[in-house]
């Protein structure tokens, strides 16, 4: 079992001054969920490919533990409102066939092995494969195009992390912490989706709950990894397991799997943006996101996810994300926030200790931004560039594994469906209000806990 010493990795406003903000590498962790397999270097839920220490120069090919930062394909931002065909259409004309998300269902990384770029018309965005780089630079030129910018496709990996637990015989500390014991509501009828590595449908805590389920890449939904299973165990697990301690926070929500990141647990934007595009579609209200790309010094937000974010609260629902586990603060390491959740538009978790102190390994954010993103639209929420909202218990957290029984783990991803689980429950409270007035209510409900805000944002989660 891991000492404290060796959990993760974050990142903090009130420590700049001793850190090395982004150039200090990602470390190998040193303990892991028992369940779920770890490879040398890739612990901790090292996130996208790249962000190493001292590895600046070589961050656009690969970063700690030789992991890959980018799919060599590209993201294509489109004009709002344009419809697909419009989009096939003029893509035919510099011969760029593309073809819609919806006629290739699940199959989006088998789409793109025959086509040149698959089109996401809800999300307004292509994912175009790099042999067709060059095609997509002259349709962005044409004056009348409907393809507005692009960017390079990342690569996703898991949040993960380390074991050893503390709570009372009725429900863990992460429970207890958050106040949801306290609360009537349980999430009923809101729909949440979880992203992730499936889930192991067969586990005895969620006897008799009707979950809807698609994988991503290319296998059933079932969790062959224990990431997934972990995660939807936090955000929807029941009122009390089977054996044990309660854990989960929305029992009454419906829950949405959909496995968008391997057995190994990684994946790819594309991945991720097939699933947020589903869990749309089903009219999911909270999705759920435990994964993450590591970012360098200046590399900003990404304008199309940001754009996704905004598209998902248009069509009342928020998206959750990790901040990330390459930090460590005991070593002055300080990472920088995450992809996706260091979108403006995106609610990013930090992770905190038993002790209501942010966890070593937690992200935290530092860059304000001037208020016009690099695509002149302006940022939403506080102008700022990687801003944690919110932080939520993530260490030593006990959670539902893969072949029916229970285990510990510690990470961001940990803390990240504690807040889709409120988020469910704010909306069964509040069933007419919109995305932002449930992100508003969200903050103005957090109980502070004194931590710099560039690590913990508002403070913790909690259920008034």
């Amino acid at each position: 079992m891991p000492s404290k010493k060796s959990s993760i990795k974050s990142t903090s406003k009130a420590a700049a001054a001793k850190i090395a903000v982004a150039g200090a590498g990602v470390r190998p962790a040193a303990g892991h969920f028992s369940k779920v397999k770890v490879e040398a270097g890739k612990g901790r839920g090292a996130v996208a490919r790249g962000t190493g220490a001292g590895a600046a120069a070589s961050a656009a090919a690969s970063g700690a533990g030789g992991r890959r930062r980018f799919t060599g394909r590209i993201l294509v931002r489109l004009k709002q409102g344009v419809s697909s065909a419009v989009v096939e259409q003029k893509a035919k004309t510099r011969s760029l066939k593309l073809v819609s998300s919806r006629d290739i269902g699940s199959e989006v990384l088998k789409g793109l092995e025959k086509v040149d770029g698959v089109v996401f018309e809800r999300l307004g965005v292509v994912v175009v494969n790099e042999g067709a780089a060059e095609k997509v630079k002259r349709l962005l030129s044409l004056r009348d195009s409907p393809f507005v910018s692009s960017e390079p496709e990342r690569c996703l990996y898991k949040q993960a992390g380390a074991r050893s637990l503390k709570n009372s015989a009725a429900a863990t500390w992460g429970i207890q912490a958050i106040n949801v014991r306290n609360s009537a509501y349980t999430g009923k009828d809101v729909k949440m989706a979880v992203l992730d590595t499936g889930f192991d449908f067969t586990h005895p805590d969620f006897a008799g709950r009707v979950i809807h389920r698609k994988s991503f890449v290319g296998r059933q939904a079932r969790d062959r990894e224990g990431h997934g299973t972990f995660c939807v165990g936090i955000a929807g697990g029941g009122r009390k397991g089977k054996a044990g301690p309660r854990y989960g926070v929305a029992s009454g929500a419906r829950l949405y799997v959909g496995k968008i990141l391997d057995d190994a647990g990684e994946g790819s934007d594309a991945t991720a943006l097939a699933g947020i595009e589903w869990a749309l579609e089903k009219g999911c209200q909270v999705i759920s996101m435990s994964f993450g790309a590591a970012v360098t010094p200046g590399d900003g937000y990404s304008e199309i996810f940001e754009d996704v974010a905004r598209t998902a609260m248009v069509h009342n629902c928020l998206l959750i994300a990790a901040t990330g586990n390459e930090s460590d603060r005991e070593e002055g390491i300080v990472a920088l926030i995450n992809h996706p959740a260091n979108c403006p538009s995106v609610v990013a978790v930090a992770a905190l200790t038993e002790a209501l102190k942010v966890a070593n390994y937690s992200c935290a954010g530092m860059r304000k931004v001037s208020g016009k993103s690099s695509g002149g639209r302006g940022s939403r929420r506080g102008g700022v560039s990687g801003e944690v909202n919110i932080a939520a218990p993530g260490d030593n957290i006990l959670s539902a594994c893969m072949g029916g029984g229970h285990d510990e783990e510690s990470g961001t991803s940990m803390a990240t469906p504690f807040v889709a689980g409120v988020v469910a429950l704010l909306w069964e409270q509040f069933p007419k209000a919109s995305a932002g007035e449930i992100w508003d209510k969200l903050i103005r409900g957090v109980e502070p806990i004194g931590q710099p805000k560039a690590d913990v944002g508002a403070g913790l989660v909690y259920m008034r």
